[in-house]
């Protein structure tokens, strides 16, 4: 049978498919004056054309929509001659909360933001940094270059990164691309994450690369990338960050400044100095790696200090525009807040703001003689609007850090986190008549330690009900509400009222419930807000309105009702909690009357301070206001005994005051669902008649205490009635007494309290020796015994012991006789042949009727 070759596009070969019977098949006659080739040779020739033909196909398809796309995107775009003749940007401005009161002006880009500088005068070492980082193939690529986003996938891929926020280690566009971007596509557009603006990017660089020359374009790129803290361009980089000309610049700050405009706000040397040196890291390796600098310069250049000398803006709440100006950088991009003509009108009061600010730098200079140099305060309104951010004493005082923000530094809050942990504990059923024992306790922690916490005044205060124990700030029972509520849902529930510096779970523990972790002024502030508004959560607001050059309106600050941060009950505990924190009789017990949280309106307040000194915290709130403030040194310095109390507390009582000058004495509304109870002051329980002092307590509708603990019981008394009457308590002694019985752990606070409790011991024998129990009157006292035998009188009024011993404190005893009597008698022969010479002590021991042991010694002396 014949066979039929076929060509495979695939594997370019021919291959024969024959009969299934081959044994019958016979080969076909050659045609003479043919190659035993030809026929094969011939098969793969066709082969070829069909295959080549299929790629041409394709390539003409390809170029051809390449054209096509081109043509398409390429329509339209930019003249990259524009580059050179841009229309400035636009001022943008901010405004107090009249929406006339200018705060601060962003200066424009084109002016004293910007500073175009030479070429030849940009250091080499901060182009190659530059190029290093972001387009390792600048000089080599015709504008765009894969291998260039293929490099940067894997770096950021393979990055050594623990947190989420992580910046990309290199971005796969190129400087061209960057450029393009940032100075000729429409702000709109550059923000796009599409395949569109992607092409359109690429075919506008590749032009702008045939353009200009690769120094212009590396030139342009460095005089116009935005580098943070409102500079655009090396020159104002370097004006912003060391106050000098970029040509003054170390290597180690060239470094530095190079990494910036990858993640300039998140990367701000002055808010994130660790994070800017961790890029400058990034970008050292990365000239290692292509040859600019060798591994060992390139260590010493990172280990050079950086020395930051930001020049001082004339404005005014410095802290507070600069923390709105991050937060529209955010929502907008640098290219809107500093090109696009922003109007700001934000949520600052200006008289509060300068009140505020007038009354820290007054007592911070009394504080001084204290080592505290620095205060920070935070007023929000009703709505969570911010009326004033006071981020410092003095913005331009150098020697305090001024310019740092301390509304916004995580520090140790204290005790002032304390209703955080009740409210963690209420929302597991605890009441504020929930009783806790403040007594010395150990707390096994995991790692195989002991937290054995105390009290700030180093006492122990017994039982103290959840009211009394939070408006006094005891330690103990804080730590054991924490203990109870758990702490992982004490620190989702801290989250959820407005705490975001809680991310470590390996530092989380039952020290947190005396703030050994750390949060921030302003979100303090609002978990405080968050409990005036009925356990509502918002975020602080800094913004009322946005508008652009044209007068539209970007954005508007809607009051929005939040969320609920307290779960179906939030309301009720939030109004327990102000109640306890407002009570200024339950403080009385450890602060005192008229103590700084006292003001002429019902305030709830908590103050708190941290160990050894190093920060003082006061947090409050009326029905009108919430204000916050934090005292203590920027560097973490001890200071000398400043406490809540004496620190941030005095601040915190004179801005509120202020604050309230005017208007009228409003009370704290009570919600639906709260129901009143008369309970013990000691024990929390419904009230009943053994109680001494009684008080009405708030509670959640169906979480009051339904039974009393304590109970009574009659018994026989004697003497006083501190004992029990015994058999030989004489009958003119006894008498029947019925008491209240409190838990065993309530007794002695209840005694301490002037509360009888009922007697656990008998009565002591009288001591009368007619009426004597066990008494031994022969031998008499240190009598001197020559003889072999001994007589022993006395009385033992029940089953008797008795016994003697060598010396007058004997270790040991040796029985001289068991046996049980009445009155006077014969006890027992001591046989004291063999003794050696010395003093000797009988002891006779009587067992009564009801079960009370008595005992009688006599001591004599054997002498031979």
């Amino acid at each position: 049978m014949a066979g039929r070759c076929t060509v495979n596009a695939l594997e370019n070969s021919c291959y024969t498919e024959v009969a299934m019977n081959r044994t019958t098949a016979t080969p076909a006659p050659r045609r003479p004056g043919r190659s035993a080739f030809a026929r094969p040779l011939r098969i793969l020739w066709r082969a070829f054309v069909v295959l080549g033909g299929l790629l041409l196909l394709l390539a003409v398809g390809a170029i051809g929509a390449g054209i096509y796309l081109w043509n398409a995107y390429a329509r339209d775009l930019p003249d990259p001659a524009a580059i050179s003749r841009r229309r400035p940007a636009e001022t943008t401005r901010f405004y107090a909360r009249d929406g006339t009161t200018v705060l601060f002006e962003l200066a424009d880009p084109e002016g004293g933001k910007r500073t175009v500088v030479p070429f030849d005068r940009i250091p080499p070492t901060l182009k190659q940094a530059t190029i290093a980082v972001e387009d390792a193939n600048f000089y080599q690529n015709p504008g765009i270059d894969l291998r260039g986003i293929i490099r940067a996938l894997y770096l950021n891929a393979t990055q050594n990164c623990q947190t989420a926020d992580c910046p990309p280690v290199s971005g796969g566009s190129t400087i061209t691309q960057q450029l393009v971007r940032n100075v000729l596509l429409p702000p709109d557009e550059a923000r796009q994450v599409t395949f569109q603006r992607k092409l359109r990017e690429a075919i506008l660089a590749i032009r702008v690369a045939q353009t200009y020359s690769k120094d212009q374009i590396l030139g342009l790129y460095l005089n116009e990338v935005y580098y943070g803290a409102q500079a655009y361009g090396v020159e104002a980089a370097a004006l912003a960050y060391f106050g000098k000309h970029v040509w003054e610049l170390s290597p180690a700050e060239q470094t530095l400044i190079a990494g910036l405009p990858q993640s300039p706000t998140t990367l701000d040397p002055l808010t994130n100095l660790s994070g800017a040196k961790a890029r400058q890291k990034v970008v050292l390796d990365l000239m290692v790696k292509q040859g600019y600098l060798s591994a060992r310069d390139a260590r010493a250049i990172y280990d050079t200090p950086i020395k930051l000398a930001p020049q001082t803006p004339p404005l005014v709440a410095p802290h507070f525009v600069f923390y709105v100006r991050q937060l529209l950088e955010q929502r907008y991009g640098p290219d809107a807040l500093y090109r696009g003509g922003l109007r700001v009108v934000t949520s600052l009061d200006l008289n509060l703001q300068r009140e505020a600010q007038q009354i820290v730098r007054e007592q911070i200079a009394g504080l001084r003689r204290r080592d505290a140099t620095n205060a920070g305060v935070i007023i929000l309104s009703p709505d969570n609007q911010i009326l004033a951010m006071v981020g410092s004493v003095d913005y331009q005082d150098a020697s305090i850090d001024g310019q740092v923000n301390v509304t916004l530094a995580p520090r140790q809050p204290g005790s002032a986190l304390k209703p955080v942990v009740y409210a963690a504990a209420m929302l597991k059923g605890w009441t504020p008549a929930t009783v806790i024992w403040d007594t010395p306790t150990e707390f096994p922690q995991p790692d195989g330690t002991v937290y054995a916490p105390r009290n700030y005044d180093d006492a122990w205060h017994g039982p103290q009900r959840v009211r009394m124990a939070l408006a006094n700030s005891l330690n103990i029972p804080a730590v054991k509400a924490l203990q109870f509520a758990g702490v992982q849902d004490f620190v989702e529930l801290a989250s959820r009222m407005g705490i975001t510096t809680f991310t470590d779970p390996a530092r989380f523990g039952l020290p947190m419930a005396l703030g050994s972790n750390e949060v921030r002024l302003l979100d303090l502030t609002n978990v405080y807000s968050t409990l005036r508004n009925s356990g509502r959560f918002r975020e602080p607001a800094a913004i009322l309105r946005v508008t652009n050059s044209r007068g539209e309106v970007l954005e508007r600050g809607t009051p929005a009702p939040g969320r609920q941060a307290l779960g179906p009950h939030g309301e009720q505990i939030a109004y327990l909690l102000t109640d306890i924190l407002s009570d200024n009789q339950a403080r009385t017990y450890m602060f005192g009357p008229g103590n700084v949280m006292e003001v002429d309106r019902p305030a709830a307040v908590k103050t708190g301070t941290s160990n050894d000194w190093r920060d003082s915290w006061a947090i409050g709130y009326t029905p009108d206001v919430t204000i916050g403030v934090w005292v203590g040194n920027n560097d973490g310095r001890p200071m000398q005994e400043v406490a809540g109390a004496n620190g941030a507390g005095v601040i915190w009582r004179e801005v509120m005051q202020r604050f309230n000058e005017g208007r009228p004495v409003t009370s704290f509304a009570r919600p639906p669902g709260i129901v009143d109870l008369p309970v013990c002051a000691l024990t929390g329980a419904p009230a009943d008649g053994f109680c001494p002092q009684l008080l009405t307590e708030h509670f959640v509708a169906g979480t009051e205490p339904k039974a009393a603990p304590v109970q009574t019981v009659t018994v026989r008394v004697g003497g006083d009635g501190s004992c029990l009457a015994a058999s030989y308590t004489p009958a003119a002694a006894v008498r029947t007494v019925t008491f209240p019985v409190y838990p065993p752990e309530f007794r002695e606070a209840a005694r301490a309290a002037g509360i009888p409790q009922p007697p656990e011991q008998p009565c002591p024998p009288p001591d009368a020796p007619d009426a004597a129990v066990a008494l031994i009157s022969a031998p008499a006292a240190s009598a001197v015994i020559t003889g072999t035998q001994v007589v022993v009188r006395g009385t033992a009024r029940g089953s008797y012991v008795l016994d003697y011993g060598p010396g007058r404190d004997p270790a040991t005893w040796t029985p001289i006789v068991d046996g049980s009597a009445t009155g006077a008698t014969t006890l027992g022969i001591w046989a004291t042949a063999g003794l050696a010479p010395g003093d000797y002590t009988l002891r006779l021991r009587v067992t009564t009727v009801d079960g009370v042991p008595v005992e009688s010694r006599r001591t004599v002396r054997v002498a031979r």
